[in-house]
């Protein structure tokens, strides 16, 4: 896939990711979790850079707690229906305690996506409370394919 394929593709519908962080044993946990593109500026220079991968979570869940003591992550995203595609980020996380207002917005915009706009606004509420986190993914390398049981 190209990257406006591949950003297409994670912004499509509603597909969850699948997150793998990194447990203190070392072993992989892995968990599904609602997320959106958000582009950042990597350098300063007030230019559209790269798009990151955003969530919300508590701040005491094990997601959270595994990307403060080892942030390297993975991110699956997958089109089950034929003729099936994906995408597979690896990059690291970086977590963000924002204000209440701020935390709003982002928990908002992801849950536009995932439940519509009319109860975006009652999710946003319930997922920027005390506590909850914003985590920003950063990609360092991309695997996508896409329509992988095609004939063509």
């Amino acid at each position: 896939m190209s990257e406006k394929e591949i950003r297409r593709f994670l912004m499509q519908g509603t597909f969850t990711g699948k997150l793998a962080t990194i447990k203190k044993d070392g072993s992989s946990h892995i968990v599904p979790i609602w997320f959106v593109l958000e582009s950042s500026d990597k350098n300063g220079s007030g230019d559209r850079e790269e798009d990151d991968i955003i969530f919300t979570t508590s701040g005491s869940s094990v997601k959270a707690k595994n990307i403060e003591r080892d942030n390297r992550v993975s991110i699956c995203v997958d089109d089950q229906t034929p003729p099936f595609s994906f995408v597979i980020v690896y990059g690291t996380a970086k977590i963000y305690h924002y204000r209440q207002n701020e935390l709003f917005r982002f928990a908002t915009k992801i849950a536009r996506r995932y439940m519509g706009k009319d109860d975006a606004e009652n999710y946003g509420r319930r997922n920027s409370t005390e506590g909850e986190v914003l985590v920003r993914i950063k990609a360092k390398r991309i695997i996508a394919e896409k329509d992988i049981a095609g004939w063509d």
